[in-house]
């Protein structure tokens, strides 16, 4: 496939979605007492829970379920009195557990919106969801190998994905910042782009205007707005001059690599199936009290 980044012709369509993680600002983690605090000393803040140890129990943090409802509200979210909370399973060396918590046909909230100040018109780009999450570890890569930190396995998250109406990285860019400066004035989140608290992937296709969806690339390594655009001006015309000469686009992860100023495969991407999604039998259903919705109002 071609890896030139030949700008895509005037009848091409970019087709954006973001999936954006906010870490809740709490002191302890989803489902156990450990500190969230960053920096400490690696796999200090740990325990059997947050380590995956046989016969361990998650106690779910009310505090991060506050902090969800809040954002939702925020943005106009449909907030779900039930949301469900289900294991995704996989495998990999920052996920002690062998699954992650999460939540997937249940959410804590549907719909909603980010208004953007886009110069010449406000827009509001709709959400498909809100839904909470844990964290996983942090992978570290130094002259004696890969080294594991689990201080941040079971941190708690949201995964706020949009709806892919986003058409441009600048689009892209100006949504990132707005829904960052929100999250962070309700207090939900710090925002910390450097520390991972706030990083965003992108899931990126192209098409003929008017044309049915096409096969969408799922971008990583975005830690800064100008990555994220970067990337996404990168990506579209990769596509779009793949597609001009005829060939066909691989349902992917890429990452961007900001110094070769282009994006490079990582791994085939994976669908839903794949995970193995099951509702988690260690934790109730979560029945938002209607006192605690109010309270955040």
């Amino acid at each position: 496939m071609s890896e030139s980044a030949t700008p895509p012709g005037s009848d091409w369509e970019t087709v954006i979605g973001l999936e954006v993680h906010c870490q809740l600002s709490t002191t302890t983690k989803l489902f156990c007492g450990c500190p969230t605090t960053f920096g400490l000393t690696p796999n200090a803040a740990t325990c059997p829970v947050c380590l995956g140890h046989p016969g361990t129990l998650p106690a779910l943090n009310v505090a991060a379920v506050r902090l969800a409802v809040r954002v939702g509200l925020a943005l106009g979210c449909e907030l779900q009195t039930t949301s469900v909370f289900a294991r995704k399973s996989y495998f990999y060396a920052d996920l002690p557990k062998g699954y992650q918590i999460t939540q997937y046909e249940r959410p804590i909230c549907l719909g909603g919106g980010v208004p953007v100040d886009l110069g010449d018109l406000t827009r509001t780009f709709p959400l498909t969801r809100i839904h909470m999450e844990e964290d996983a570890g942090k992978l570290i890569h130094g002259e004696r190998g890969t080294e594991i930190d689990l201080n941040r396995a079971g941190t708690p998250l949201i995964e706020i994905v949009s709806e892919p109406t986003l058409r441009s990285g600048d689009d892209a860019a100006a949504y990132l910042k707005e829904l960052r400066a929100i999250v962070m004035a309700l207090g939900a989140c710090d925002g910390h782009l450097e520390q991972g608290s706030f990083r965003c992937d992108a899931n990126v296709s192209v098409r003929r205007l008017g044309a049915p969806l096409g096969t969408k690339v799922e971008l990583k390594n975005l830690n800064s707005f100008g990555f994220v655009k970067r990337a996404i001006e990168y990506e579209a015309s990769r596509q779009s001059a793949a597609l001009e000469a005829g060939e066909r686009i691989v349902q992917e992860t890429r990452l961007w690599d900001e110094a070769a100023g282009r994006t490079r495969a990582m791994r085939g991407k994976e669908d839903a199936h794949d995970y193995r999604y099951f509702p988690d039998p260690d934790l109730l259903p979560l029945v938002l009290p209607s006192a605690l919705v109010d309270a955040e109002r």
